[in-house]
């Protein structure tokens, strides 16, 4: 912060000490003119009595041998001769009224005063100033004719010379003050600046290094006073505050080098617990994954084993009456016998056919790829539901245009795929609903061709709760004798066995949404 000039120590301190020396000098100064005045004044006085003493003298020797005109004549001389005389006065009491024997003639008479007489009965001068006046004394003497006093001598003196000697030496005073003044001012401001305005400011100066930053500052201050201890205990003090910087970075340094290293081991630590976090994740995931592909198999392993048990059970018979229905369509010869035992003969085949379709939907599917037509296939399927959804006035929209015309996959598993979703999607409606079947390529890595299937529905949709378990065996939001909870989890299997992927979208009351991807092959 730069000191401004006129608020600098070194002027406060002068200036504090010319106005010392201004107000001793201003009371010396007055006390000198007092006296002097004071003394002048005496010394008029004593020579004013003294005057009146001397013509109290010099007027007892004349009386009787010279006329009053000699009187006034001699005043007037001793008038002259005495420059701070204004006027001499003689007067004489006369009964109840007072005679002016004699005058100077230099001022006007002025009437008698207590003065007078007091001055008569004390036998002795007096000296006071006039009345109404502030130049003007007088001095009363008695006037003696030998021993007796006859009448009062006045000796008007002016102060005015006093007052002007007292100007005067006013005037030689200030001046004196003043040059006391500059020569104190002068003396004052090189005395100041050497002992203590040039220490300060380099005092300051190295203050102001130091709260720059550079703590190697010294301050060197030459005598033994208390600026030179200041001085030394402020270089002590940036001597010890150089070394804590010191320490201090030296510290800090180690502290950020700390720092690093611990950061640099966190995170390493934490880059390990991630890597491991994610494997465990990993794994958790394919353990997951791996239960729930056991508890499935274990349930298709259960329902396999029944199913094949039941048709163990009910194949054997169901051989033995078809072949028994074969030998007597052979033996009868009437045609309505003929025909119900073709009729036997179909339900039977039916019922067989049944149990190997049981037994194939608990078996692992395996996908044989041969050249595909899409959009025939995608019409066989819906040709073969078309009772049921013509039983429900269920409309149909096809988005089959941009399909590919033919990919390499399993025909049987691909309309098992539609056949599953479409059936699920019928029973989801309500009469007069419906379906939508939109078909286009896709290609999965830059791969063979494959086939996108989504079918919409605008039926009752599936609750967020049940939305995650709609793959898993034996699920059903059906009514009971209505589905096995099997349809979606063979339609999963199959889509996986072609390298697909299954998504189900639904919304309660706004339907449901099928995405099925078949990824393309090379047809065996």
């Amino acid at each position: 912060m730069r000191i401004v000039p006129w608020r600098s120590l070194r002027l406060r301190l002068i200036v504090l000490l010319v106005l010392s020396v201004v107000c001793v000098l201003a009371a010396a100064t007055a006390l000198e003119i007092r006296l002097s005045t004071r003394l002048a004044e005496r010394n008029l006085q004593e020579r004013a009595l003294t005057l009146a003493k001397e013509i109290d003298i010099l007027l007892g020797s004349l009386w009787g041998r010279t006329d009053l005109r000699n009187f006034h004549h001699r005043l007037a001389e001793l008038a002259r001769t005495h420059r701070n005389v204004a006027d001499i006065e003689i007067l004489l009491p006369v009964r109840d009224q007072w005679r002016l024997l004699g005058s100077s003639g230099r001022a006007t008479p002025t009437e008698p005063i207590a003065l007078d007489r007091l001055a008569m009965e004390l036998d002795q001068p007096i000296w006071q100033l006039l009345p109404g006046s502030s130049h003007l004394g007088l001095a009363v003497a008695p006037f003696h004719l030998g021993q007796r006093v006859i009448g009062a001598i006045r000796v008007k003196a002016s102060l005015a010379e006093v007052e002007r000697l007292a100007n005067v030496q006013a005037q030689r005073a200030l001046l004196l003050a003043l040059l006391s003044v500059l020569a104190i001012a002068g003396v004052l401001g090189i005395i100041l600046t050497r002992t203590i305005a040039r220490p300060v400011g380099l005092l300051v100066d190295a203050m102001n290094a130091a709260r720059a930053g550079r703590l190697d500052t010294r301050v060197q201050l030459r005598g033994s006073d208390e600026l030179q201890q200041l001085g030394d205990h402020f270089n002590s003090m940036l001597e010890t505050i150089a070394r804590g910087d010191h320490e201090k970075r030296e510290l800090v340094s180690r502290l950020s080098r700390f720092n690093d290293e611990l950061e640099s081991r966190v995170a390493t630590a934490t880059a390990d617990i991630a890597a491991k976090n994610l494997e465990l994740q990993r794994s958790n995931e394919q353990l997951w994954h791996v239960q729930k592909q056991l508890g499935r198999a274990e349930r298709l392993a259960a329902l396999g084993q029944m199913t094949a048990a039941i048709a163990h059970e009910l194949g054997t018979p169901l051989n033995s009456v078809l072949g028994y229905t074969q030998l007597l369509a052979k033996e009868v010869t009437s045609e309505g016998g003929r025909e119900k035992l073709s009729i036997i003969e179909s339900q039977v085949r039916i019922m067989s056919q049944a149990i190997r379709n049981a037994l194939d939907q608990t078996r692992t599917p395996s996908v044989e790829r041969r050249p595909v037509a899409v959009v025939p296939l995608i019409e066989e399927t819906l040709a073969l539901l078309a009772p049921a959804l013509n039983a429900k006035g269920i409309a149909v929209e096809r988005q089959i245009d941009t399909a590919p015309a033919t990919i390499s996959a399993d025909p049987r598993g691909l309309q098992q795929i539609l056949l599953n979703i479409l059936t699920n999607a019928v029973d989801a409606l309500d009469p007069n609903g419906h379906i939508r079947v939109r078909a286009e390529p896709f290609v999965a890595n830059g791969g063979p061709p494959g086939l996108r299937l989504r079918i919409t529905d605008d039926g009752t949709g599936i609750a967020p709760h049940d939305l995650q378990h709609v793959f898993q065996p034996f699920f059903t939001t059906k009514e009971v004798g209505r589905g096995t909870g099997l349809g979606l989890t063979i339609t999963q299997d199959i889509t996986r066995a072609h390298g697909g992927t299954i998504r189900v979208d639904s919304e309660p009351g706004r339907g449901t949404t099928v995405d099925v991807t078949i990824a393309g092959g090379v047809a065996a």
